[in-house]
């Protein structure tokens, strides 16, 4: 009987493991993963921490038993250390009992995920400091934000997590600083759309610090008691630090698998790696960006899933071929929704591609239908053919669902002038008769 063995046990590796059981009754099929949970939906951690989500029970998608009764064997606490692909084994530590094993495979997915980048400032251990990645990491932040006396959090970080973490804290009623090294939150959005957010939460009274590095935690007794940058010296009760992740392949140094420069495994069209028979899905996967039309490194999750899936069935004998990525990201924050797609103008400059911008400001739905919600719309397309290279998007309503749309429109190359003539639904409840997507496509020259 051939063994397939899945190193990691989140969104991709089981995403993978389930459709390899779905095609083949008769395989092994064995996952080894380092943390306490397998399969659950690691972006509603925020949610987690602020409460709205109560338990991190309801994150759980399926139980180690669920796996089990589909034949799939699931090892918990369980690192695996060393890959020996001319052996076709890996070398696995128990955890529990520091007992080493060496297990064979006939293939192999890695789908070790990433893991929160650790900035030379965190060298200490210091109570009160975190960072969020898993559901352990959630359940700590949440219970030291519930402690009365924590009155005020510092997040160190603006993008997605961090910015979630400030709803997450807010709702929690705590006084919130955001620090960020570079010149605006949210560095992946332009400048428009980030203002327009800084905006909003300053209306909320929290406190943005832009353009500093935090290069100490300043602690007494082991309590992290204030934030020294390259600029300043914050107060702090409790320190959130997420600045970006990094891929989990250090395991891979002693191996020929190519690596991108950010440590993410270099895969084909099929999620297979350089040797043959060892596939890698998810976080410590490049993908091919189909503007950029390069290899990228996009750690989401739903890219995750997919990848999972389309390696899963080539593992277990098929020729799926993962298309490539887009980028496709939503975040709520607070009333606001933002969202992006394809490229920014940053990113078009950094790439040096011939481009135009138009940025709109236009409404959710009908005027004179009661409470039209302003939606600001950035468009980025190319000078000559005007095919649309990237979106972004913030609004309080109809935002996460448009993005989809334009979403779409790139996948299949379309133009600005295309999109302005889609066949959209409407009813003055939720568009008006030209939808706030083709009012920025039909401002496009």
């Amino acid at each position: 009987m051939d063994h397939v063995v899945i190193v990691g046990g989140v969104a991709a590796g089981m995403s993978a493991a389930s459709k390899i059981r779905r095609m083949n009754r008769d395989v092994k099929i064995s996952v080894y993963e380092k943390g306490d949970f397998i399969s659950y939906g690691a972006c509603g951690l925020p949610y987690y921490v602020s409460g709205v989500t109560p338990s991190y029970e309801q994150l759980i998608i399926r139980t180690k038993d669920q796996f089990k009764e589909q034949g799939i064997d699931v090892f918990l606490k369980h690192e695996v250390i060393r890959l020996f692909p001319s052996d076709n084994t890996i070398l696995v530590r128990d955890m529990t009992n520091e007992d080493y094993e060496i297990v064979s495979f006939d293939k192999l997915l890695i789908a070790t995920g990433s893991r929160p980048v650790a900035p030379p400032f965190m060298n200490q251990d210091l109570t009160n400091v975190f960072t969020l990645k898993d559901i352990p990491d959630g359940s700590r932040i949440r219970e030291a934000a519930l402690q009365d006396e924590i009155k005020e959090v510092t997040i160190v970080g603006a993008g997605y997590i961090g910015l979630e973490l400030v709803e997450a804290m807010l709702h929690l009623n705590k006084k919130v600083r955001i620090i960020e090294n570079q010149v605006q939150i949210l560095p992946m959005f332009d400048k428009e759309l980030a203002e327009l957010l800084e905006t909003d939460l300053k209306k909320l009274r929290v406190e943005i610090i832009k353009n500093e590095s935090v290069i100490e935690l300043q602690h007494h007794f082991g309590k992290v008691t204030g934030v020294k940058t390259d600029k300043g010296t914050y107060s702090a009760q409790m320190v959130i630090v997420n600045v970006g992740v990094r891929p989990n392949t250090e395991f891979l140094n002693n191996t020929d698998i190519k690596l991108c420069k950010k440590g993410a495994i270099i895969v084909n069209e099929f999620q297979e790696t350089s040797i043959p028979n060892i596939f890698s899905a998810g976080d410590c996967t490049a993908s091919y960006h189909l503007v950029l039309a390069k290899l990228t490194y996009l750690p989401l999750g739903t890219v995750a899933n997919k990848h999972g899936r389309v390696a899963g069935e080539n593992m277990a004998g098929g020729s799926k071929k993962f298309p490539g990525v887009l980028g496709t990201s939503v975040v709520k924050i607070n009333d606001l929704t933002l969202a992006k797609t394809g490229i920014s103008e940053k990113e078009a400059i950094e790439n040096e591609l011939d481009y135009k911008t138009v940025f709109v400001e236009t409404k959710s739905h009908a005027s004179y239908y009661p409470d039209p919600k302003p939606i600001y719309i950035k468009l980025v397309y190319e000078s000559d053919t005007l095919r649309l290279l990237g979106a972004q998007m913030l609004g309080e309503e109809g935002v996460a669902k448009r993005i989809d749309v334009l979403a779409t429109a790139i996948y299949n190359r379309m133009s600005t002038e295309e999109i302005g003539f889609l066949d959209l639904s409407y009813a003055p409840p939720f568009a008006s008769v030209w939808d706030a997507v083709q009012i920025a496509a039909n401002a496009a020259k």
